[in-house]
């Protein structure tokens, strides 16, 4: 039905286009902020994968290395949350992932539409908006998925510590949807140590963490 006037004063809102689906919509009421250092990780497997050969088993150690070189008192808090479509090789590796990991896949028999992608885009942007209603102050994102850049940014700019990972082959603009960002990989020798799964650091400018 229509809303009130002045029903949505205390909220701001953000969509996610969907592909012939129209918009879906998600409140942002006030925030309050959680630990100053605790971290909660997102990884869009489906568009932001690791490197062949690569040990998952060292991903989540990696990727706090790679936070403490942004704020040496941050830490992953909880399960690396694991999301997205895969097949193959990639569903075979997605299945054996350690226990330290939560596993949601998105699956072709669950989907509304006939493209996971979609999904995956909707299913990141609810899991991000749920921790950061659920008062989590700083999030790490990994994904290469434009449809999810804006709300990052939207929640950037509500005062949320958003932090994103890249992979090599994305668009330059998306390096400042977040506060700080980082390469995920990289084919390039000279640049992979840089990495986030190497444990690197984000790419400068690096802001000033808050205290």
């Amino acid at each position: 039905g229509e809303k009130e006037k002045g029903e949505a004063d205390s909220c701001d809102i953000f969509f996610l286009r969907r592909r012939g689906e129209g918009l879906f919509w998600v409140s942002q009421p006030q925030i309050v902020m959680s630990s100053p250092a605790s971290v909660t990780v997102i990884w869009d497997f489906q568009y932001a994968w690791i490197p062949e050969g690569y040990d998952l088993r060292s991903l989540k150690t990696s990727i706090e290395s790679a936070l403490k070189r942004c704020n040496p008192d941050f830490f992953i808090e909880g399960k690396l949350i694991a999301l997205g479509h895969a097949t193959g090789d990639r569903h075979q590796a997605i299945t054996m992932l350690p226990d330290d990991f939560e596993l949601s896949p998105v699956q072709r028999d669950n989907v509304p539409t006939p493209d996971p992608e979609d999904q995956t885009a909707l299913e990141l942007v609810l899991k991000l908006s749920m921790k950061v209603l659920d008062n989590k102050a700083n999030v790490l994102v990994i994904s290469g998925n434009h449809d999810v850049m804006r709300p990052i940014n939207r929640w950037k700019q509500r005062g949320i510590f958003m932090m994103l990972a890249l992979p090599e082959s994305s668009d330059p603009s998306f390096y400042h949807c977040a506060n700080v960002t980082w390469l995920l990989s990289s084919e390039d020798p000279e640049r992979a140590a840089a990495t986030m799964v190497n444990g690197g650091g984000p790419i400068p400018p690096v802001p000033r963490i808050r205290g």
